[in-house]
């Protein structure tokens, strides 16, 4: 009977050892896998690092280059300086060959990531664009706004300031021509204003 009990003690254990064996692997099995995308946020260093996310939008201003790009829902912008040599043979691709943006990326990889923005953060807030309200046109030109579309009719304007878009809603009217000049918005009052999403990004101001 003893004899019995120790075997059957014996297989007991010998089954939760197998059952701790397999509760280990199933642990290991389901780690998380890295983030999609490359090395995670966190662990960026250069453009290659960035170019594993795609592209909201990307561009470069003199000697310095711009990647847009999304990652869990939140809008970042990378940006990396480039030596004059590479600058040179940047701007001397052909934008019509369809590798190019092969040849960019493999050009710019091994960039180092001087900035890394959260634009999603910087969004401003509705209760800030609201104290916009009552400027001039002008105003907003002097202050580094841009247009870059417009409704005569209805008074409503695409503007961009930094790395978003808004729309912007003046009172009063202007002569409807296909030729509009900025200028002439000068003396407009703001009524209105609002986010309107990520505009020219690839500016760097």
């Amino acid at each position: 009977m003893k004899k019995s009990i120790s075997l059957i003690f014996i297989l007991t254990l010998l089954l939760s050892l197998a059952a701790c064996g397999s509760g280990g692997g199933k642990g290991e099995s389901d780690t998380a896998a890295p983030e999609e995308g490359g090395a995670g946020i966190e662990n960026i260093k250069t453009m290659k690092d960035v170019f594993a996310y795609d592209s909201v939008s990307n561009g470069s201003m003199d000697n310095v280059y711009a990647y847009v790009f999304e990652a869990d829902g939140i809008t970042y912008r990378a940006i990396a300086e480039m030596p004059d040599d590479v600058t040179e043979a940047y701007y001397a691709l052909d934008v019509s060959d369809e590798k190019y943006d092969e040849k960019a990326k493999e050009m710019l990889g091994s960039l180092e990531v001087t900035k890394l923005e959260n634009l999603t953060e910087m969004i401003p807030p509705q209760e800030e664009l609201d104290k916009l309200v009552g400027k001039t046109g002008q105003d907003l030109l002097d202050d580094g706004w841009t247009f870059w579309s417009w409704d005569l009719e209805s008074m409503e304007f695409g503007m961009y300031k930094g790395p978003f878009a808004y729309t912007v809603i003046f009172e009063g009217t202007l002569k409807n021509t296909d030729d509009f000049d900025e200028a002439e918005a000068g003396a407009l009052t703001v009524n209105a204003i609002s986010y309107d999403g990520i505009g020219d990004a690839t500016v760097i101001e």
